[in-house]
C-alpha cells in the first residue's frame, strides 16, 4: 500500500469539520476527522442533524475482507473500482486487504488517485482527451512506480492518442487493453474484426502498447435471470476466445504477461468461470476483476444480483448504507412525509426500504414491512404507512439501491458501529 497514501490521510485527519458538512452542520466546537469519534455521537438519536446517510463499519469491514477472500480462493486479482466511492479511507482499506490497484473511470478521477497516491490505476474508459493524456505522459515520466492502463476500441481512437502523445514524446508508451463490447450498450468493438483492426493500429502506433483485453459485462442486464446469465456467459467467451486468438498471433510476444479484465459488482462469478485461463496462453494471464460496489452492498440492485448476495459462493455480502430521516408531517392517516429526498438519497434504480425505526422515546424497531417509500422529491420522501404507529419526529432509517449514486450526494458520510455511535467518518472527493 502506498506509503503517500498513508501520508495524506494522516493530513486528512486534521481538517475541521464544520458547518459545511450535512449531518455535522450543528455540532459546536472544533471537530476534524480525528477528534469525531472520541465525542461519541449517537447517529439517530437527535446528535447528528437529519437527514444523514450512515456507513456501518462492521458491514464495510466484513464486505472488503469478503471479496478480498473471494479472490484469492479463484485466482484473480481485484482492482476495486472507485467512482463509486471517491474516497481514500475506502481505498486504503481495499488496498490493505490485497487490492492489486484501483480502477477508475476518467481522467479526472485518475488525477485524483494520483493525489491520493495510487502507484497502479486501470481506467476502464477510453481516453482521447488531448490535455489528459499530457498531463497523464508527464506523471509516468516522473514517477517510474505509477503503472496505468486504458481502454482502446477504435483506430480513430488509437490514432488521437498517439497524436497526442507524440506532443510530448513520453519516456514511456503508454498501456493499452482491447475493449470489446455487447450490442446495443456502451464502448467497445462490436466484432472481433473491428477489434482485429484497433490491435494492429496499436502495433503501427508509436506511443501505445497492447497489453491485453478487456470486457465489462455488467450492462448486458440486472437480474440474474437464464438468459441473462446465458448472455454473460456468450460475451465473456468471446473475451476469452479473442485473448487467445491474440496470443496465437504473437500480439503479447513483447509481455511479461497479459492482462484480462471484466467483472462488476454482479457477475464477477461468471467471469472467473469463464475467464480463468490458467496456461492457456504462451505468457502468464493476470485476470482482474473491477468490481465496486461490493464494499458497501445494499438492499436493492446488488442485494438481488451479487454472487455474494446470499451465500451462493461465500459468506453473504452485508448493506452498509442506510439513509435516515425525520417524520416532518402526517399530513393523511395513510402518509408520512420524511425529510429526504433525491438530494440525499439514490434513486435511479430502487426507491429506498425503510428498515429502522426510532421513536422519540428512544424505542428502537426494526420494521418487517409497514412503511413503503413512494416517491420521493428534491427534499421530501413520501411514505405509505400501512398498520406502524408513526408520529411526528419519529426517525426512519432506510436501505438504499446502488451505492453509486449515493455517495456522489455526501462530503462526509459517518461511520457508525452497530449500536450507530458514530466511530468517524469518510470523506469523499467527486
Amino acid at each position: 500500500m502506498s506509503s503517500r497514501l498513508d501520508e495524506w490521510l494522516e493530513r486528512a485527519l486534521d481538517e475541521p469539520l464544520d458547518w459545511r458538512y450535512k449531518g455535522l452542520s450543528l455540532i459546536d466546537g472544533d471537530l476534524t476527522l480525528r477528534s469525531l469519534g472520541a465525542r461519541r455521537l449517537d447517529a439517530v438519536a437527535g446528535d447528528l442533524s437529519l437527514p444523514v446517510l450512515v456507513l456501518k463499519e462492521s458491514a464495510l469491514q466484513h464486505n472488503v475482507e469478503e471479496v478480498a477472500r473471494f479472490c484469492a480462493e479463484h485466482g484473480a486479482e481485484l482492482a476495486p473500482h472507485g467512482k463509486t466511492y471517491m474516497s481514500p479511507q475506502v481505498f486504503k482499506r481495499q488496498l490493505d486487504a490485497g487490492a492489486w490497484g484501483m480502477t477508475a473511470a476518467t481522467i479526472s478521477h485518475v488525477r485524483i488517485y494520483r493525489a491520493f497516491g495510487i502507484e497502479r490505476i486501470l481506467m476502464a474508459n477510453e481516453l482521447v482527451d488531448a490535455a489528459g493524456l499530457r498531463w497523464l505522459a508527464g506523471e509516468l515520466d516522473a514517477d517510474d512506480r505509477f503503472s496505468f492502463y486504458c481502454l482502446v476500441d477504435s483506430e480513430r481512437g488509437v490514432a488521437l492518442m498517439d497524436e497526442a502523445l507524440g506532443a510530448v514524446a513520453p519516456r514511456r508508451a503508454l498501456s493499452v487493453l482491447v475493449e470489446l463490447g455487447w450490442p446495443g450498450t456502451r464502448a467497445g468493438a462490436r466484432t472481433d474484426e473491428q477489434a482485429l483492426a484497433v490491435v494492429e493500429a496499436v502495433q503501427d502506433s508509436r506511443h501505445l502498447e497492447l497489453a491485453g483485453v478487456e470486457g465489462y459485462e455488467g450492462v448486458i442486464g440486472h437480474e440474474r435471470d437464464p438468459d441473462t446469465l446465458a448472455a454473460v456467459d456468450t460475451f465473456l467467451a468471446r473475451v476469452r476466445a479473442f485473448a487467445v486468438e491474440l496470443d496465437r498471433r504473437g500480439a503479447f510476444d513483447d509481455r511479461q504477461e497479459v492482462l484480462v479484465t471484466a467483472g462488476g459488482s454482479a457477475w464477477f462469478d461468471r467471469v472467473v468461470d469463464q475467464l480463468a485461463l490458467g496456461s492457456t496462453l504462451s505468457r502468464p494471464v493476470r485476470l482482474v476483476l473491477r468490481s465496486g460496489g461490493y464494499a458497501t452492498h445494499d438492499d436493492g440492485l446488488y442485494a438481488r444480483v451479487s454472487p455474494l448476495r446470499s451465500g451462493v459462493v461465500g459468506d453473504p455480502l452485508l448493506p452498509a448504507l442506510e439513509i435516515w430521516g425525520e417524520v416532518l408531517s402526517r399530513p393523511e392517516p395513510e402518509l408520512a412525509i420524511v425529510g429526504f429526498g433525491k438530494r440525499d438519497a439514490p434513486f435511479d434504480v430502487d426507491l429506498p426500504v425503510p428498515l429502522r425505526l426510532t421513536r422519540r422515546s428512544g424505542e428502537r424497531l426494526d420494521l418487517e414491512g409497514g412503511l413503503v417509500v413512494l416517491e420521493l422529491m428534491d427534499q421530501h420522501a413520501f411514505v405509505r404507512v400501512d398498520g406502524v404507529e408513526l408520529e411526528v419526529g419519529d426517525r426512519i432509517g432506510c436501505g438504499i439501491s446502488h451505492p453509486c449514486t449515493a455517495f456522489d450526494k455526501w462530503r462526509l458520510i459517518p461511520l457508525v458501529d452497530d449500536d450507530y455511535r458514530v466511530t468517524g467518518a469518510i470523506r469523499t472527493y467527486f
